[in-house]
């Protein structure tokens, strides 16, 4: 699997130490099936994306109001934090593993990858603290050297454009704030 954050093939992608959990199935879901599965995803990307956002230009026009706006964030990080610890113990929520997310496919590497050609229903943990997975159906499109090497390559089957474009716009901010930290790192050194 490439680690690398983009690749020509895929545009951008990030990648990151996720809860991940697939199965088999063997039918091809119909249309009606994925747009209820491309409805919760729309609205499930939509909530990880404000719950993600900070607005800028409150800060500029109101340093105190910034202030005041940043302690209540880190506030509800700290109970979203503790209220996900509580649940992910109740819950049956896989182990984590590096897993790539890109505008078009999901890779990981496991002890237990699908095979070649399957098509699976893929669940994956792409917010840390949600006990709610992003879930899509998919072809398995790894080689069989990957799947011997324990590695997946899974590309969507039927997602939406609207889900698509949220997805892309969760895996920019991704990408932007890796792209940050790295810079971060490298001017410490």
């Amino acid at each position: 699997m490439d680690d690398d954050l983009e690749s020509a093939s895929e545009g951008l992608s990030f990648s990151d130490n996720i809860s991940i959990t697939w199965k088999a199935v063997d039918y091809q879901p119909d249309s009606s099936h994925l747009a209820l599965v491309n409805e919760s995803n729309e609205s499930f990307l939509r909530a990880v994306s404000a719950i993600g956002e900070f607005s800028k230009d409150i800060s500029e026009d109101s340093p105190s109001l910034s202030q005041e706006m940043t302690r209540l964030d880190l506030k509800l990080n700290l109970l979203l934090d503790l209220v996900s610890q509580l649940i992910y113990k109740q819950l049956d929520i896989p182990e984590m593993s590096r897993v790539t997310i890109s505008s078009s496919t999901v890779e990981w590497e496991g002890a237990n990858v699908p095979l070649p050609h399957q098509t699976v229903f893929v669940q994956v943990y792409i917010q840390r603290g949600t006990p709610k997975p992003l879930c899509f159906y998919g072809e398995v499109v790894s080689q069989p050297s990957d799947y011997e090497a324990g590695r997946a390559k899974v590309r969507y089957l039927g997602l939406s454009g609207s889900a698509k474009t949220w997805l892309d716009k969760l895996i920019f901010r991704h990408h932007r704030r890796e792209v940050a930290f790295k810079k971060s790192s490298n001017s410490e050194r």
